[in-house]
């Protein structure tokens, strides 16, 4: 049985925009790993694993990208939550780092997304 490569686009490399962030300020895990584990835990309710995606590129397996899409597909509480706190978040990250580094997040997931899967 062949298994179709996750329908999940991503725009940026979230895991190397974190990674970069937790190098700069070490505070950031302190806003970042609690909004993990509650994404974990909602996930664990919705019986979703981000590790079942088949993915182009080694380095994205079980990358949050596909818990995040599955939950926004599989719970409200979920898609308020990231209303309200997601962008902020994510407009918090992005002011921490350089444009250049903004970019090669950008051209990273870009050139995973076009990678053939082995």
């Amino acid at each position: 049985m062949v298994q179709q490569v996750s329908p999940v686009v991503c725009k940026n490399c979230a895991a190397r925009l974190a990674k970069w962030c937790y190098g700069k300020h070490w505070w950031f895990r302190l806003i970042r790993e609690p909004l993990l584990l509650g994404m974990r835990l909602l996930a664990r309710w919705h019986r979703i694993d981000a590790r079942t995606h088949v993915v182009r590129n080694p380095e994205c397996h079980g990358c949050i990208r596909f818990m995040k899409a599955e939950l926004e597909e599989k719970s409200p509480l979920f898609c308020f939550l990231n209303k309200h706190i997601g962008k902020r978040v994510n407009k918090l990250r992005d002011s921490m780092l350089a444009p250049e580094e903004l970019a090669e997040a950008k051209r990273y997931a870009r050139e995973a997304m076009e990678q053939k899967v082995k």
